[in-house]
């Protein structure tokens, strides 16, 4: 298994006949399919909740739709990094509105086991370039498709990213092997299917560039008889898929807004340069011991799971020994040994755009940037051990480490299942997580919000306790206003405020929630800033429409009405069309005996979302109250109906619009504002 040409495989050296590599290729997959056997049944969890619930565009197969996918960032409507992957949502829209899943975990989760499968199918056939005999070749794409690591790209929904662009790195690369072999119009033929695969990849996921680093690496590994001028072309056709990516993507990110700065996910974006780079060769090293020993997983390392690093940290020492090590010894033995020099070369060019060694990205670890690396990994131990070996020994050692990977394949699959089962799960692993202990407090709450209160609120304490000492533009507004979210519940089981121990409850969570406001209000000061600072208009403005929600109903339960009032209206200008704001905004101005505004409140709410039933019993009961309203609400067979031949009602409904125009400008979205007058100048008659 040395040698210093390029890998060809003979014809010998694969299974004797078609049916016989058929059947090698269909034992791949069942292995695969037997460790993740119970992952069928679990439902979405993490990011893959968020991205299914609130992408509109993968709700229906359509034009428009579609559109969108290529017009919009990946987040789209979210506000959130500068991610472009349409290939990846359009896949969502096939599972969703093609196939009629919605929000049914089983549908995504075997099109994800499916593209795994065939990424396995793709590495064995690499295998055996490198290989040259079937045995290794067969278990090195055995042992990468089981192992443990992998699991978070293909148990999340989202890791589809991650498969679509490793079968495109993988497919572009052997596609690549074969493309000196051709001439003629057949070779530009095959240039330009090597284009349309790395286009897959690069808009699939940002990562499948590395194909390019990939192919010069084989050529390095194993030199080609042909020369260079017969390789130009390809080469030219990847740097082209890159060309067109940088066009499309700086045509979608000059109309969108700079990203918002998110310190907890990654906090080497404000770490000095050699603290930065230090931290990050840790991860590598933490990266190195999870792929050979997998039994500590966990779905989230954000902030404090892995503290910055220093010159007197022995971790990162270490860790930058083995790197070095791997680094020296693949260097010094490439002429010897090709094919641990292409092994190292592919883990570290897989793993550079994510290592936060160039650029800080938007994490500083995740174990599914390990989906194409480990592959290196597991082909480097197939390596070994059959060097190491003789006989069966190899064999052997390979079965019993494939099926203690698969075991904790099948184990880790069921962790997945929700956010309770996997952040329960992962908590012991990343206890110092702000986000896992975030996401633990929430699934707990979301499952019976009385029985688990207690236990949401230790969760959530913890995690307020791990971004407390951050300076306040460091620091997220998650944790405290959950926090008090569920110390106002809290309050309300207590008895509320007509009880000592429910207004104590109540004056804490208020206490929490300026602590969140103050948070907020400095993220959202220095987003704007960052707009202005790289040449962006001012758009919609950012924060958390529910953290003065509750601070607003907090308020308005201890009757501090004014400061309740405050607090609703400063959400609303968040989210003018969350309508439980005007509902607080009306209870406000009836507890203050203000009538005429309780009224005008809760037609703005009607205006949003129709006068359902229980609206216009509500604006009736108002203006029963009003002296000079007796015409406003008139009884009909289907209930009460608002008058519009009530001069107090058109009076009304001409406020409420123009407040309601008002929000909408005061939220930055004055095409809606606009919107509202010109309905309201049209069907009331409005002088707007």
């Amino acid at each position: 298994m040395r040698s210093s040409k390029r890998p060809t495989p003979k014809h010998d050296e694969r299974p004797k006949n078609r049916r016989a590599a058929w059947l090698v290729r269909a034992a791949l997959v069942a292995i695969a399919l037997l460790a993740y056997s119970d992952s069928f049944g679990l439902k979405l969890a993490q990011d893959s909740r968020v991205i299914v619930a609130q992408d509109t565009r993968i709700r229906e197969a359509s034009a428009r739709n579609l559109a969108l996918i290529l017009q919009k960032d990946y987040w789209w409507p979210l506000p959130g990094d500068r991610l472009y992957r349409p290939i990846t949502t359009a896949s969502l829209l096939f599972n969703y509105a093609v196939l009629g899943n919605a929000g049914d975990g089983a549908g995504y989760h075997w099109i994800n086991f499916l593209l795994h499968a065939g990424n396995i199918l793709l590495a064995y056939e690499l295998a055996l370039l490198l290989f040259r005999r079937a045995g290794p070749a067969f278990l090195a794409a055995a042992l990468w498709g089981v192992h443990p690591v992998v699991t978070e790209s293909v148990d999340n929904i989202v890791g589809r990213a991650d498969l679509l662009a490793s079968m495109a790195v993988l497919g572009g690369l052997l596609y690549y092997v074969r493309f000196t072999s051709y001439s003629g119009p057949r070779r530009g033929l095959r240039a330009v299917g090597l284009f349309a695969i790395a286009c897959a990849g690069v808009f699939s996921k940002e990562s499948a560039a590395v194909l390019a680093g990939l192919m010069l690496l084989w050529d390095l590994s194993f030199p080609a008889l042909a020369g260079l001028r017969r390789r130009i072309p390809a080469y030219a056709t990847v740097a082209a898929s890159l060309a067109v990516l940088w066009l499309v993507r700086a045509r979608i990110f000059n109309q969108a807004a700079w990203p918002q700065f998110v310190y907890i996910d990654n906090p080497l974006q404000s770490a000095g340069f050699w603290t930065a780079r230090f931290t990050a060769i840790k991860a590598i090293g933490k990266y190195l011991w999870l792929l050979v020993c997998p039994l500590r997983l966990s779905s989230d390392y954000s902030y404090n799971q892995i503290p910055l690093s220093g010159w007197g940290d022995w971790g990162a020492w270490l860790a930058a020994a083995a790197v070095a090590a791997i680094l020296v010894a693949a260097v010094a033995r490439r002429r010897r040994d090709p094919l641990m020099f292409f092994l190292a070369g592919l883990f570290g060019i897989a793993l550079l755009p994510v290592s936060n060694l160039i650029f800080p990205i938007r994490s500083m670890m995740a174990e599914r940037f390990l989906y194409l690396p480990a592959l290196a990994f597991a082909f480097a131990v197939v390596g070994l051990l059959y060097r190491l070996g003789s006989g069966r020994r190899a064999p052997v050692a390979m079965g019993v480490l494939l099926a203690l990977y698969a075991g904790r394949t099948f184990a880790r699959n069921l962790d997945w299942r929700d956010n309770l089962t996997l952040a329960s799960a992962d908590v012991g692993t990343s206890p110092r997580s702000v986000r896992l202990r975030d996401t633990l407090a929430k699934a707990l709450w979301e499952q019976d919000s009385r029985r688990n209160i207690d236990a949401a609120i230790r969760e959530e304490e913890v995690s307020w306790a791990i971004v407390e000492p951050l300076p306040i533009e460091w620091s997220t507004e998650l944790p405290p206003t959950y926090l008090g979210i569920y110390y106002s519940f809290k309050a309300d089981l207590m008895g509320g405020a007509s009880n000592p121990q429910g207004r104590a409850w109540y004056e804490k969570s208020i206490a929490m929630l300026l602590r969140a406001r103050a948070i907020s209000q400095a993220a959202a000061r220095a987003f704007d800033e960052a707009q202005l600072a790289h040449g962006k208009p001012l758009g919609g403005r950012i924060g958390m429409p529910e953290l003065y929600l509750a601070l607003g109903s907090d308020y308005y339960s201890l009757a501090r009405y004014p400061e309740a009032l405050e607090a609703f209206l400063q959400g609303r200008s968040l989210n003018p069309g969350m309508t439980m704001f005007y509902d607080g905004l009306a209870d406000v101005y009836w507890a203050k005996g203000e009538y005429d505004s309780a009224a005008i409140s809760l037609e703005t709410k009607g205006m949003l979302e129709g006068f359902a039933p229980a609206t216009l019993t509500a604006i009736a009961r108002i203006y029963a109250r009003i002296p000079d309203a007796a015409c406003a609400v008139e009884s009909r067979g289907a209930g009460p109906q608002i008058n519009l031949n009530c001069p107090k009602v058109k009076s009304d409904l001409c406020l409420a619009a123009s407040d309601l125009a008002q929000a909408f400008m005061e939220a930055r979205n004055p095409a809606q504002a606009r919107t509202f007058r010109a309905e309201a100048a049209q069907r009331y008659g409005c002088a707007m």
